[in-house]
């Protein structure tokens, strides 16, 4: 088996590409699993990749805990709705209309660390094109590298290649970052959704 300088010489430091014999104690760099589409984030550490379903799905569906607790406070996250989810989740993965994404730390970092669900919709009384973000995520201790607005503005291009001219998504009056976030992106309120107990 070739060694990794060899088989992936980008991902090895050059002065351990330089060194016939790179140092026992240096550390090994993760490959990822699948080719970044652009690299963001503080010093482009952070790629943006298409989902991988083998290595990614695990930690997607562990971090709707915390999402769903954010936007839906009273929600009680169950084994059923977990699992739910995650059908939900594969099935989007054969469906070309929905484009699913993720934040990786890059060969030497940790692995995913932020994700994107989009869907393409067509309104079927008007045949209206539209972008709907379904699902945006970045886990908390990247939080605050503006890589949520990087996520949005791969959504406004994978939409626009799809010929759609306007994108949507739904946020929870409470969810204040979330807010913050989309209106800091462009977003506006144009309708609004409400709710009550009986």
């Amino acid at each position: 088996m070739k060694s990794l300088a060899l088989r992936w010489p980008f991902l090895v430091p050059r002065a351990a590409r330089d060194t016939p014999h790179a140092p026992p104690d240096e550390p090994r760099f993760r490959p990822l699993p699948r080719a970044a589409i652009r690299w963001i984030g503080p010093q482009n550490s952070v790629a943006l990749r298409p989902f991988e379903w083998n290595t990614d799905a695990e930690t997607i569906c562990q971090w709707q805990r915390e999402t769903y607790a954010l936007n839906f406070p009273s929600f009680r996250f169950t084994p059923e709705f977990a699992a739910a989810f995650r059908l939900d989740l594969r099935r989007a993965t054969l469906d070309q209309n929905h484009g699913l994404f993720v934040l990786d730390d890059g060969p030497g970092g940790g692995g995913t660390c932020g994700f994107l669900w989009l869907v393409l919709c067509v309104n079927s009384w008007t045949s209206e094109r539209y972008g709907y973000v379904n699902n945006i995520y970045v886990a908390p201790e990247k939080r605050g590298l503006h890589l949520a607005q990087e996520l949005l503005s791969h959504g406004e291009l994978w939409f626009r290649s799809r010929r759609a001219n306007r994108m949507r998504l739904t946020v929870t009056a409470s969810n204040d970052a979330a807010l913050h976030l989309y209106e800091r992106s462009g977003f506006q309120t144009e309708r609004f959704e409400m709710e009550k107990e009986i």
